[in-house]
């Protein structure tokens, strides 16, 4: 067997055992090894072996016990795995928020911890049931997708056609997506259940005083935009940590992700009344002096807009130069 014909097995079984639930995959690939060697031996041809075993993503199938799926085993173990993370990332910093604004506004503590239980647990459930439905929702369309993608290619199969078993240079760091992904859901728990947490804290005896960044009186309006730009780096993160490897989707996800972003950031940094239009005065009259005299004697909300604004643009501008160059490189090596 030449290099050329033990690369072009090893791109067909990858091609077999990437569409399968983890459990399956070293016994599937050990059985494709012997049944392509002996294949190979009959037919003294690896192109003919492949192609008596046909297009992969149909053999892929026959492994399957039942064919129709809202989560396919491609997707499976990573949406299983996913879910987990959202729903600890979303669950528990909704209870411990719950609980130190109980403790702060009750002063008997077993009351205190009691309704900052019952809240946190209330909110966690509800926070969880929908963090659930938008990851799976998000799981399903790239299922669907990806079924479609393949159908158009259906009886265009052949074994040059076969992808290259990924090589190093475009895997995608699994650890990077999952720290993208930790912090777009605590942020995005903080945003809709702790907005108050952002503010300047000032020391009133015994208390905290919080003067708060944002317009909360107009947070109903700012906080979806939030969301939605949030969600489409989420939706960015989940595609990469499927994919797997940098390629033409995971770079025009990039693209779109943060083109999205910008605008969005754009909206609410320029057009929303994102921050309190009565920070001076509320901070000027709250108790307490830690910060306060640099803030009252710096704090401009379009100076500080603009300089968000431009971080934005140059963070998403890098991520997506990055995205390009590395799959450039996977390309070509």
């Amino acid at each position: 067997m030449t290099s050329m014909e033990k690369d072009y097995m090893d791109r067909y079984i990858y091609q077999v055992v990437r569409r399968l639930p983890r459990a399956q995959k070293s016994e599937v690939r050990m059985e494709l090894e012997e049944l392509i060697d002996d294949l190979y031996a009959d037919k003294g041809s690896m192109e003919e072996a492949l192609k008596e075993l046909g297009d992969p993503a149909e053999f892929a199938k026959q492994y399957r016990k039942d064919q129709s799926y809202l989560i396919g085993p491609e997707y499976f173990d990573t949406w299983l795995w996913f879910v987990k993370v959202v729903l600890i990332c979303s669950a528990v910093p909704i209870v411990a928020v719950s609980l130190i604004n109980a403790l702060t506004e009750i002063p008997d503590l077993p009351r205190a911890v009691a309704g900052g239980l019952i809240r946190g647990i209330t909110n966690a459930l509800a926070a969880c049931v929908s963090a659930f439905g938008i990851v799976t929702l998000i799981f399903t369309v790239m299922e669907h997708k990806k079924i479609q993608f393949e159908m158009k290619k259906a009886g265009k199969w052949s074994v040059e056609a076969l992808e290259p078993v990924p090589d190093r240079k475009a895997v995608i760091s699994r650890g990077d997506s999952v720290v993208g992904i930790i912090f777009i859901i605590l942020l995005c728990v903080l945003l809709i259940f702790a907005p108050r947490l952002f503010s300047v804290f000032l020391k009133d005896g015994g208390s905290f005083v919080t003067v708060p960044f944002f317009n909360l009186d107009r947070w109903g309006t700012i906080l979806p935009v939030l969301i939605l730009s949030l969600l489409a780096g989420l939706s960015d993160e989940i595609l990469r940590l499927v994919a797997g490897v940098y390629c033409r989707l995971v770079l025009i996800s990039n693209i779109v992700s943060g083109a999205v972003q910008i605008v969005l950031s754009v909206v609410v940094l320029k057009l929303l009344p994102f921050w309190n239009p009565d920070f001076l005065t509320e901070l000027q009259a709250a108790p307490g002096s830690t910060g306060k005299t640099w803030l009252l004697a710096h704090w401009d909300p379009d100076l500080v807009s603009g300089v968000l604004l431009a971080l934005i643009i140059v963070l998403t501008l890098a991520e997506t130069g990055v995205t390009f160059y590395k799959t450039l490189r996977s390309k070509a090596s």
